[in-house]
């Protein structure tokens, strides 16, 4: 019911499960296949940033030097959800087994060029802070692991031309292809969130901050992607998109709230409080960061759910269930995934 997948995206999607990814930055360094840092470098060539094309072209060369990766489809797992087990069917990903960092960085460098093939021919309806922020997410995933406890320093940007006129199957390419990037995002995001949580336990300081500053590009990565995915017009919505979430096209249980690289970024949040508390005593300004980068993410999903289905229209996964506004469901996760974090402390005048 899925055939539409290839003519809009590089399908199957391979991912590794994001249980399997390392969960601290120790684990991370080690993990770190030796051709990282040839790609990594790559990837931030002087030479390949002056345009879409060069930095295409580099994408391609860094995920051509990566080669094929070792690795078997995962089968019959246990810890699967049957709604994540709809969400990986209806955008073609498929979950493998191998060396868990190298199949995370393919995922990452084909996701990239998933985009920026669409930006190269066709252009985006991102803003320029939006374009920037998500290039800039997936910089920091390539680069970061190859040297864990270094934050890699920013990368220019090249601009992006605006969305050209409306093609078949502009609007689901981009919703398909936005998720892609968007899962990948995620594993990222719960990386950076687990290995903070790690090295505030540590009383590594240099290594939270830095594991904080990465979460924080990545999930204002994740805003912008969510953007790219919901890059559509009205009309591309009720006749590409839509149909793809209603039955008999959308499986029963398809619901990305229940994908299992959501939840594992939601687990790290919920456990990384008392993190961002001891970092926020000694650097309040990265706590503050991550809170707006977060808050920013929430909003643009209610942004993009609101643009297609209205204020008030209920989801249209959510229809038999509740009848309450998609738009306000997104909302309460909001409230609940920012009252996870501590408050930004004030600081102390009186010292």
């Amino acid at each position: 019911m899925t055939d539409y997948l290839p003519d809009v995206a590089t399908v199957p999607f391979p991912m590794p499960r994001p249980e399997d990814l390392p969960g601290d930055v120790p684990a991370l360094a080690a993990a770190a296949p030796s051709a990282l840092a040839g790609l990594a470098g790559t990837v931030a060539d002087p030479a390949h940033r002056t345009g879409l094309a060069d930095m295409l072209a580099a994408v391609r060369a860094a995920r051509a030097d990566l080669g094929p990766v070792p690795s078997t489809l995962v089968v019959d797992d246990p810890r699967e959800s049957r709604p994540n087990r709809h969400n990986d069917l209806a955008f073609g990903i498929e979950r493998h087994h191998g060396d868990p960092l190298t199949l995370f960085v393919a995922a990452a460098l084909n996701a990239h060029l998933g985009i920026l093939e669409i930006a190269e021919e066709r252009g985006t309806g991102l803003d320029e802070t939006a374009w920037s922020d998500l290039v800039a997410g997936f910089d920091t995933l390539v680069r970061w692991p190859a040297d864990p406890t270094r934050l890699p320093a920013p990368l220019p940007v090249p601009g992006c031309a605006p969305s050209g006129e409306p093609e078949p199957l502009d609007g689901l390419r981009r919703w398909v292809r936005g998720h892609h990037v968007f899962m990948v995002l995620a594993q990222g995001g719960t990386v950076a969130v687990n290995s903070l949580t790690a090295a505030a336990e540590a009383g590594d300081e240099e290594t939270a901050a830095t594991a904080a500053e990465v979460a924080s590009r990545v999930m204002r990565a994740c805003r912008a992607a969510l953007q790219f995915a919901g890059d559509a017009n009205p009309d591309q919505y009720r006749t590409e998109i839509r149909p793809t979430l209603m039955p008999p096209v959308a499986p029963p249980q398809m619901s990305g709230l229940r994908w299992r690289d959501h939840e594992a970024l939601v687990a790290a949040l919920t456990a990384s409080g008392k993190a961002w508390s001891w970092l926020a005593e000694r650097r309040p300004d990265a706590l503050g960061d991550f809170r707006t980068a977060l808050d920013a993410t929430y909003e643009s999903h209610k942004g993009v759910c609101g643009n297609f289905v209205g204020s008030q229209s209920p989801s249209l996964l959510a229809t038999s269930r509740s009848h309450r506004p998609a738009v306000g469901v997104i909302e309460q996760f909001r409230r609940l995934r920012m009252g996870t974090l501590p408050a930004v402390p004030h600081p102390d005048h009186h010292n």
